[in-house]
């Protein structure tokens, strides 16, 4: 008869570990889209900051809130982001669409565009913020150059 080796004991987790958890679980709770695939449960409602999840324990609650609060500054910026890129491309608009050819994308719908796939895909809205405005950076060289030519 082969001898059984005693069964491992689970390490516990420490309460660093467990706050954590809760703090990733805030950031998630924020997300109240259901893909459209996905019916809502009856009775659903938007997560809020005032309500935690019945399952978090009193002591975990600071830390959920934590999460919360992270995910809403950033989609707080993110949002941001995209209003003042459009403020933006309304000042530059005229500049950048002065040679554009009838039945093609105007040069600042195609930057528009190119933002917020840039800003939905894996890289994320922090990347398209950062590439938005080294093409802006561009287009502001530009306009010095031509504004110092005379072409405008």
């Amino acid at each position: 008869m082969k001898r059984r080796p005693p069964p491992r004991r689970q390490r516990q987790p420490d309460q660093d570990e467990v706050a954590a958890a809760w703090v990733r679980r805030g950031i998630n709770d924020l997300d109240d889209s259901y893909p459209s695939e996905v019916r809502r449960p009856l009775g659903w409602v938007a997560p809020s900051r005032d309500r935690p999840p019945p399952e978090c324990p009193r002591a975990m609650v600071r830390y959920w809130r934590i999460g919360w609060d992270r995910r809403a500054a950033v989609r707080q910026r993110w949002d941001d982001q995209a209003a003042q890129m459009e403020a933006q491309l309304d000042k530059a608009r005229r500049f950048l669409d002065r040679n554009s050819e009838p039945g093609k994308l105007k040069r600042s719908s195609v930057i528009a565009l190119h933002f917020y796939f840039l800003a939905t895909g894996d890289r994320g809205p922090d990347y398209a913020w950062t590439w938005f405005q080294a093409r802006m950076a561009d287009a502001r060289d530009e306009y010095r150059e031509a504004q110092a030519e005379g072409r405008l």
